[in-house]
Formats: C-alpha cells, sequence, structure tokens
C-alpha cells in the first residue's frame, strides 16, 4: 500500500480537503510573510538615512552579546509563552464563526493583516536599517514566520470551510512546537554573555 493511500485511508474526505486547502494557505501566508519583510528592508535600504535615523532611534537596538542573556529553559519557556498567543490568536475567528458573515470575514481579514504588518514590518525595518549586522541575532525568524504563516493560513482556510475547536487545537499544535524550537534557537544560537 503506498504512503498516501495509508494516510487517505484514516482522513475523512472533509479533513484531507481541509489540509489540502491549508497547505496552500501556508504557502502563500509564509511567501507574503517573507515579502513584506523583504520590502519593509528593500525600501528602507534604498531611502537610506532619512528612514534608518529615525528607525534606529525608535527601534533602539544594541547589537552587542552583552545585551543578551545566557541561555535558559525560563527564558525559552517565556518567548513561547509571549509568541503562541500573538500568532494563534486567527484560530479563534473560525471557531467563533467570523467566517459566516462578510463584515466578520471582512474585519478578520483586516485583523489579520494588521497583525501580520506589526509583526513583519518593524522586523524588515530593522534589516533595512541594521543590515547584516542584525542576522546573528534572528536566527530564529524562518521558524516564527512559519509560525506566523500557519496562524494566517489557519483563517485563510477557515474563511472558507470554518472550523471546530478539535480542529483548532490540532493546528495550535504546530504552532506551538515551531514557537518552542524558535524560542530555543532564538535563546541558544544568538551571540549572548
Amino acid at each position: 500500500m503506498a504512503a498516501s493511500d495509508v494516510g487517505s485511508a484514516h482522513e475523512s474526505p472533509s479533513s484531507s480537503r481541509l489540509s489540502a486547502g491549508f497547505d496552500g494557505a501556508w504557502l502563500r501566508a509564509y511567501a507574503g510573510i517573507w515579502l513584506l519583510t523583504l520590502g519593509a528592508a528593500a525600501t528602507v535600504a534604498i531611502v537610506g538615512r532619512p528612514l534608518s535615523v529615525p528607525i534606529h532611534r525608535l527601534l533602539g537596538l544594541r547589537l552587542d552579546p552583552s545585551n543578551n542573556p545566557s541561555p535558559g529553559v525560563t527564558r525559552v519557556l517565556r518567548l513561547a509563552a509571549h509568541n503562541i498567543p500573538i500568532v494563534a490568536w486567527p484560530l479563534l475567528l473560525g471557531i467563533l464563526g467570523a467566517q459566516r458573515h462578510r463584515l466578520g470575514r471582512a474585519l478578520a481579514d483586516c485583523l489579520v493583516l494588521a497583525c501580520i504588518a506589526a509583526n513583519v514590518v518593524p522586523v524588515g525595518a530593522a534589516f533595512g536599517a541594521y543590515g547584516v549586522a542584525l542576522l546573528p541575532y534572528v536566527p530564529q525568524l524562518p521558524l516564527e514566520w512559519a509560525a506566523l504563516a500557519l496562524g494566517a493560513g489557519a483563517w485563510m482556510n477557515q474563511r472558507r470551510n470554518g472550523m471546530s475547536a478539535r480542529e483548532g487545537l490540532m493546528r495550535l499544535t504546530p504552532i506551538a512546537c515551531l514557537l518552542v524550537c524558535a524560542g530555543v534557537i532564538e535563546t541558544a544560537a544568538v551571540p549572548h554573555r
């Protein structure tokens, strides 16, 4: 029996449809997040000093290993606990029924986009202002963006199909796992004292 046959034998037609739609939605969200990150970085880099100076003042990043705490489990758990609600809240939209009405879908779309922009644009702007010196301090970014895309992708999928609380919990698991892994990387792999 082929591997695809094994997986499909245990899935209902609606869950396989939900999964297939989710995979495409996640990929589109992930690509969009990276495009927004790169767009913000390119804008700041191209405009140069008129944008980079205020961004330096606003963000006040001190890229110095002595500013980063030593690795530890508590730090990893704090990072995950901070990031999970920021990334996973779109799962609640389908459970609450936001997809049932045009106004609910439009409002939810705006909220998800605003959340993505609020998280992604400052990072992209920081890349534009600080350049490659920022790279050692954000090795966790691909995993954080993947988790952000999972939350956004869940809404993109559930705006058409809805989602049960059980399906929402199933979507929360990979988000939490990605963010715990991102926390480990952020804690252990960044330069620290």
